[in-house]
């Protein structure tokens, strides 16, 4: 059986996300995404409408407040219009392309007309600042980034599925917008994503993270991702909390 018919959205609620925004919530480098998306996720009064199930990815159950959770999720807004993937366990690289392409087609049957993505870079200077720059796929999606002064990537480059959504996106009619975080060594994950998600709230109206919510919760969030990441889930089960 080949991967690209082992990866299943099942749909849990029907939601109308037309004219909306995808949040990638994957984290293929570092966690700060994964922190950012969540917050945004629990700041906005989201309800789970979609897993994602494959037989490629770790076979983990997430347990929060008693409930067990599929590590890869989709959450939404209706009312903003704003979806949310996120992701609890590390992804292999042979599974980036269909990942992203699977994320480009819901957006498509979903209607929605952006997809933000926000990888990390990280960075060995020493320094206490970070920075983020945007890269759109399109004219629209870069007057997107000009309009929420988030300034533009001029020359570089970007792999895993950021550039599966931006190499692939141009036919669908949907504006990709990557977020390049870098991480200075040693700044927590944490305050990087605190600034992420006040990034991503300039790009989508609405749309808000508790930050003071998120510092004071920060370092146990981070602990407990990590752990989540790291653990080897075929042969050990872990109690936390």
């Amino acid at each position: 059986m080949s991967k690209s018919q082992t990866l299943v959205i099942k749909t849990l609620k029907k939601m109308n996300l037309k004219g909306g925004t995808v949040i990638d919530g994957f984290a293929t480098t570092g966690i700060t995404n994964t922190i950012a998306s969540e917050c945004i996720l629990h700041s906005i009064n989201t309800q789970l409408i979609a897993t994602i199930e494959s037989s490629y990815f770790s076979q983990l159950s997430v347990v929060r407040n008693s409930i067990p959770y599929f590590p890869v999720r989709i959450y939404a807004n209706e009312e903003l219009k704003t979806s949310i993937f996120i992701s609890e366990i590390s992804i292999d690289p042979s599974l980036y392309f269909l990942i992203g392409n699977t994320m480009l087609n819901w957006a498509k049957d979903n209607e929605c007309d952006l997809i933000i993505n926000p990888p990390q870079q990280t960075e060995t200077i020493s320094s206490k600042e970070y920075s983020i720059a945007g890269i759109g796929n399109t004219a629209g999606a870069r007057n997107r980034l000009k309009d929420s002064k988030i300034s533009l990537l001029k020359n570089g480059t970007v792999g895993g599925i950021p550039a599966v959504l931006l190499n692939q996106s141009s036919e669908l009619g949907i504006d990709v917008v990557i977020l390049l975080v870098k991480i200075v060594e040693g700044i927590p994950d944490f305050r990087a994503a605190a600034e992420l998600s006040t990034t991503i709230s300039r790009l989508v109206p609405g749309v808000s993270c508790d930050v003071p919510l998120l510092l004071q919760e920060a370092e146990k969030i981070e602990k407990e991702i990590t752990k989540i990441k790291t653990q080897d889930t075929e042969s050990e089960m872990n109690a936390y909390g």
